[in-house]
Parts: structure tokens; C-alpha cells; sequence
């Protein structure tokens, strides 16, 4: 059996962003960088976790390219429990 990542967000909260287009760009961009945040380290390397409800970090940028890549790291960084 392949090694598996599963992750869900249900919810995504972004303040302060007004175009709706906006929206659709930093989410796809969201799921783009954590595909390739967390193919780039071996499913079977990571420590087993169930977590409920992970809290990234508050996120502050300008555009949405580097909202998203933001975004996307600090969620990585919440689910491998803070480690890098």
C-alpha cells in the first residue's frame, strides 16, 4: 500500500480580500503550494496525527500569489506539528 496525505480545510477565512476573482486565484494557488510542500517530504517520514482543528498562523500580504504561498506554509507547517 502507497504511502497517503490527507488533508481537508472546511473552512478558509480571508479577510480583506474584495475581488471575488481574488478568491478563486488564492485558493487554487493555496492547493497548488501545499500539493508541493507535502509530496516533497515521504508520507511514511511524517509522525501519525488525527488533529481535529489545526490554527495556522495569521497571514499579512499584499498580493495573492504570495497570500497563497503564505497560506499554504503556514498550514504545513501546523499539520508537521511545527517542525520544518
Amino acid at each position: 500500500m502507497a504511502d497517503r496525505i490527507e488533508l481537508r480545510i472546511d473552512h478558509l477565512v480571508l479577510d480583506g480580500v474584495a475581488q471575488p476573482h481574488q478568491v478563486t486565484e488564492i485558493t487554487e494557488a493555496v492547493h497548488a503550494e501545499l500539493t508541493r510542500l507535502l509530496t516533497a517530504t515521504p508520507a511514511g517520514r511524517w509522525a501519525p496525527a488525527r488533529r481535529r482543528r489545526v490554527v495556522g498562523r495569521a497571514v499579512v500580504t499584499g498580493r495573492p500569489g504570495q497570500l497563497a504561498t503564505a497560506i499554504a506554509q503556514s498550514v504545513h507547517q501546523a499539520v508537521r506539528g511545527g517542525a520544518e
